[in-house]
């Protein structure tokens, strides 16, 4: 007998936010601040506007379930690539054409860009990565702005170099995952600012290894190596094994996910199908994860519960984790 069941729904709240300014040119010096960020435990500095005042903008949910789709098949299917994308673009829309800021990783003067500082927080168990995006423009340009597009993408790496394997990435596409309206003018005696932070709040550590890493300065990615793996293994309490990650109970990893779109949300299920012996009233699954850091401490995190099938002694279909990734404005 088939029957879906869901072992655990979570909610990771994916918000953006954005503020733009103009000084001019005389006052930049005294403009720019050095700004502490945490990577949990540790502080760096980071030189960038003020980030206060923020405006409220708009996830684009079909972005971000492109990054979403591309970033899982790369954790579950080991995928790799040679192909590299850039970390970020910002595009202003103006009345001549399109403004684009490629990457860079520093702010200079006489010159357009994107740059982006990473900070990593924690409470209650949970996890938020924050993303600051810092679009400048201190060239002479002059032009009136009607919206603003931010372009992301995430990354992960393998290597296995140092013990006899080989080395290799994968980069998602660059997509869109914010815009918003905006109205104002960049003059030739001005210098143009763009903060956008884009969050991932409120992850619990089990579900670290799927949500995007997106690409940052500070170089912080999901990888591999042969000292430490990052993986994740499913378990099936018999009543006869101990019961844990790395325990005995029989297992198996996850080898798909099926993700829609709906309303605003962007929604995945990892579904395994799991034996059932005759009298069987009840089944314990628990989901184990480990994931592996580069710049940053790794991770692991677990989550079990008790499934009761319809009819005991079946076969039946279980969705072990439904995890819904949504955009819920501030």
């Amino acid at each position: 007998m088939i029957q879906k069941l869901v072992l655990r729904n979570e909610v990771v709240k994916v918000k953006g936010r954005v503020k733009v300014i103009t000084v001019k040119k005389e006052e930049f010096n005294k403009f720019l601040q050095l700004k502490t960020l945490r990577i949990l435990d540790k502080e760096y500095y980071a030189l960038m506007p003020p980030v206060d005042s923020f405006e409220k903008n708009s996830i684009d949910i079909n972005g971000l379930a492109t990054l979403v789709h591309q970033f899982v098949s790369a954790m579950i299917n080991n995928i790799a690539t040679s192909n590299t994308t850039s970390p970020a673009q910002m595009v202003l829309i103006t009345q001549s054409g399109n403004v684009a800021l490629a990457y860079t990783s520093n702010i200079n003067l006489n010159s357009q860009g994107v740059t982006v500082y990473m900070q990593v927080l924690q409470e209650s168990g949970n996890y938020t990565f924050q993303y600051y995006y810092i679009g400048f423009d201190t060239t002479n340009d002059s032009y009136s702005v009607s919206q603003l597009e931010l372009y992301v993408s995430a990354y992960r790496y393998t290597n296995y170099t140092g013990c006899g394997g080989t080395l290799f990435s994968f980069y998602t596409d660059m997509v869109r995952i914010a815009y918003t309206n905006a109205s104002f003018t960049k003059a030739p005696d001005s210098y143009l600012f763009i903060v956008w932070l884009i969050e991932f709040q409120n992850i619990p550590p089990y579900l670290i290894p799927f949500t995007p890493t997106l690409q940052n300065n500070v170089g912080i990615s999901i990888y591999n190596n042969c000292g430490c793996t990052s993986g994740f293994t499913v378990y099936f309490n018999n009543g006869n094994c101990d019961f844990g990650c790395g325990g005995n109970c029989p297992s198996t990893g996850l080898n798909g996910f099926i993700m829609y779109v709906n309303n605003n949300s962007v929604i995945l299920e990892f579904p395994l199908t799991a034996p059932l012996s005759a009298g069987v009233t009840s089944l314990e699954i628990m989901l184990c994860d480990n994931t592996c850091f580069a710049n940053m401490p790794n991770t692991s995190g677990s989550i079990s519960a008790t499934v009761t099938p319809p009819v005991s002694g079946g076969t039946f279909y279980v969705a072990i984790a439904t995890i819904t990734i949504t955009y819920q404005g501030s």
